[in-house]
């Protein structure tokens, strides 16, 4: 058996990137992205160009090519990106970090899901992130992502299990605690077992580290960022929606926003 361990965030996708579409199997993307079209129509969104970020292997911006969207994904994984360019060649694809997005357009729709903005270590990280998605959103458009919620972190990342997918097996070891504290640093590990043919397996480690930023400091960062909070739903563990987050309940939020009025818009 050998071993590879990554650490860095965008190494430890780099290293993720073969395996985690499988890993991701039992997440339904059209059926989120049509409950999150659903959010943004009763906000009165009218667009047709969107920007994904931490779009990792495309699986959270192709419902949206599907249905008309001009896309452009950005992600700090090569790997990652290089799986999404696979599956989706006509996209946009651009590899950054989202704390240095830089001007990449005026879009009508910025996207970031999967809990991706968990992994900035701090808030001073997470309010470089809304700045980029300011400065990216069209005067008219509309920001939508979503957090891992305290509940995530005093049960998921708190837990261990293992799943198999097509004869790889994923074991995740949660580091977290069943009493995590808001504002927490949570991590867990994945162990990737891939069969090699010869009664082996080749072991693949990577480590994930998270942080918890409660409701009241992303809507002060959206503020500070020039962005109004338009709506705060809490999402459920199968991805369907309901119009007020309680994190005790809810192991996701989904945050929408967008310029505030009277704001100075790039």
């Amino acid at each position: 058996m050998t071993a590879a361990t990554r650490i860095s965030p965008s190494d430890e996708y780099d290293a993720f990137a073969p395996f985690y579409d499988a890993f991701t199997a039992g997440s339904d993307y059209e059926a989120w992205t049509a409950n999150v079209l659903e959010v943004a129509a009763a906000l009165g969104f009218h667009g047709s160009t969107l920007l994904d970020l931490a779009c990792g292997t495309g699986k959270s911006f192709i419902p949206f090519a599907e249905r008309g969207y001009e896309v452009t994904g950005c992600d700090v994984s090569a790997a990652m990106l290089a799986e999404a360019a696979r599956k989706a060649p006509e996209a946009r694809l651009v590899h950054a970090d989202v704390r240095e997005l830089g001007a990449l357009g005026s879009f009508d729709l910025v996207t970031c899901f999967d809990d991706s903005l968990n992994y900035l270590p701090d808030e001073g990280d997470l309010a470089r992130a809304l700045a980029g998605v300011a400065a990216n959103l069209s005067p008219d458009g509309l920001a939508l992502f979503d957090l891992n919620t305290l509940l995530a972190y005093r049960t998921a990342f708190a837990r261990d299990s293992v799943a198999e997918r097509d004869g790889t097996l994923f074991a995740w070891s949660g580091g977290s605690a069943d009493d995590a504290p808001a504002g927490c640093s949570a991590e867990a590990a994945i162990d990737v077992f891939v069969p090699r043919g010869d009664g082996l397996y080749e072991r693949v480690s990577s480590r994930h580290v998270q942080r918890h930023f409660p409701r009241q400091a992303v809507e002060a960062l959206l503020a500070g960022a020039g962005l109004d909070c338009l709506s705060v739903h809490g999402v459920l563990e199968d991805g369907r929606l309901e119009p007020e987050l309680d994190e005790a309940r809810h192991p996701k939020a989904l945050y929408a926003a967008r310029h505030a009025k009277g704001g100075d818009v790039p």
